[in-house]
């Protein structure tokens, strides 16, 4: 994560530094950071939904005891709940960089503010930032499984 947001400094400010404008880079800069933390807490909603060892799933696990339909219940409650807190973090993120590039003051020739939906995109890169770990994750799983399935097959 920190070397994502070092290196979306640097391009950021190579590449959208504007003597007229010479601190909206820091402002869209800012639009990235705020994607890589929203890339971030994606992963700690996802984790809380999905790992066992947290409140959502131990509570499928335990009305699983009880019969089927409190199952298929539980089960729907929770997955309906988890898009939550997404919707709220992606709501949050879209509105503060769209502002944040509003106030790098950069407007047409009739005064209105154009930023705004640039650094909305800019946001966006900065939660791709952490896709390459995500990749680099999903395609090593199936070959640790493999792996670890040739190993006990073997004894």
């Amino acid at each position: 994560m920190s070397l994502a947001i070092v290196g979306l400094f640097f391009i950021c400010k190579t590449f959208l530094y504007a003597p007229a404008f010479p601190n909206a880079y820091l402002y869209f800069f800012g639009c990235s950071v705020i994607g890589v933390i929203v890339s971030f807490l994606f992963v700690i909603i996802t984790q809380y939904y999905t790992d066992y060892n947290y409140g959502p799933v131990q509570s499928i696990a335990k009305s699983s005891q009880m019969g089927h339909a409190t199952n298929i219940i539980t089960g729907l409650s929770v997955g309906l709940e988890s898009t939550g807190l997404p919707v709220i973090v992606i709501s949050i993120a879209v509105i503060s960089s769209y502002y944040l590039g509003e106030a790098t003051g950069i407007c047409d020739d009739k005064g209105k503010l154009l930023a705004g939906l640039y650094a909305t995109a800019i946001a966006t890169m900065g939660m791709f930032a952490s896709g390459v770990y995500v990749l680099s994750m999903s395609g090593f799983g199936p070959i640790a499984d493999n792996a670890g399935g040739i190993v006990e097959m073997s004894d």
